[in-house]
């Protein structure tokens, strides 16, 4: 139990980090060493961690949800699509809520767990109990 309790809160701690990667904001542990060439002496800044004693308090946290986007009609755009859901959430999705995040028509949506299976064979994603979350 304590050791999925890590294993949850490392990948929530992930999905965090390259949700704000996506936003374009970068954590350097030594800015000196891993971005040398940067032009500004970068700020360091403490890692804001949420303490919470229960996963649960982190899982349910209120997220705005983005208007919905249309489903791509190419394969590889709804790949694409789909892990840029996650890698925008700093928590789980479950597969309706991702499918919440689209609009389009037809049965798109029976799609989504095998587009979802893919990621997760290729390292992209993390499935536990149905919960998705991006792992790169």
């Amino acid at each position: 139990m304590f050791d999925e309790t890590i294993v949850e809160r490392l990948v929530a701690l992930n999905a965090e980090r390259a949700a704000e990667e996506a936003r374009g904001v970068i954590r350097w542990l030594r800015p000196e060493f891993q971005n040398p060439a940067s032009v500004a002496a970068p700020e360091q800044k403490d890692l804001d961690i949420d303490t919470a004693d229960d996963v649960d308090e982190i899982e349910n946290k209120p997220v705005a949800i983005p208007k919905a986007i249309p489903w791509p009609k190419d394969t590889v755009e709804q790949v694409r699509a789909v892990a840029d859901t996650l890698a925008a959430s700093a928590i789980p999705l479950s597969i309706d809520d991702i499918a919440n995040r689209f609009s389009g028509r037809g049965r798109w949506k029976g799609r989504l767990p095998q587009l979802l299976d893919m990621l997760v064979a290729l390292g992209r994603a993390y499935e536990n109990n149905g919960q998705y979350l991006n792992l790169k």
